[in-house]
């Protein structure tokens, strides 16, 4: 099957408008402390989580139609707590991390009415319909 030209699809990029989240703008959000834990004292590990939290951000508005703007405050604010989010998760935080989780999720339901909820999977019609015989007279023997 190598001879069958095939079309690569390209990478999906999520590239919000507006100004760039910053490692500084997450640290001003905790405690001096708690950000050198999560960050491990190193603005690279903020800027992979801020970027894992724009791709998380960028398919949730993706899917509720709404644009990808940075210098949108509520964008913004479910940027940053979805990047404190990662951090945590990264360290195994996981019951902190699902509180910030939690926070952006009520952000977006409230900014936008709607959340797409990977764990329920979408509705789907009937595939078949089933034909039950009718019963016998005196029943089956």
């Amino acid at each position: 099957m190598e001879d069958i030209p095939v079309e690569k699809p390209e990478a999906i990029t999520f590239t919000p408008f507006g100004e760039p989240v910053t490692p500084e703008e997450v640290a001003a959000r905790l405690s001096r402390n708690l950000y050198a834990q999560l960050s491990d004292g190193s603005d690279d590990t903020t800027r992979d989580a801020i970027t894992r939290a724009q791709i998380y951000t960028g398919t949730v508005l993706r899917r509720l139609s709404a644009p990808f703007d940075l210098d949108n405050r509520t964008v913004r604010e479910v940027v940053l707590i979805h990047t404190i989010y990662e951090l945590h998760i990264a360290l195994g935080h996981e019951e902190a991390g699902r509180e910030y989780r939690m926070r952006a999720r009520d952000i977006i339901l409230a900014a936008w009415g709607s959340f797409p909820d990977s764990d329920t999977p979408p509705e789907k019609g009937a595939a078949a319909a089933v034909a039950v015989p009718p019963k016998r007279k005196g029943g089956w023997r």
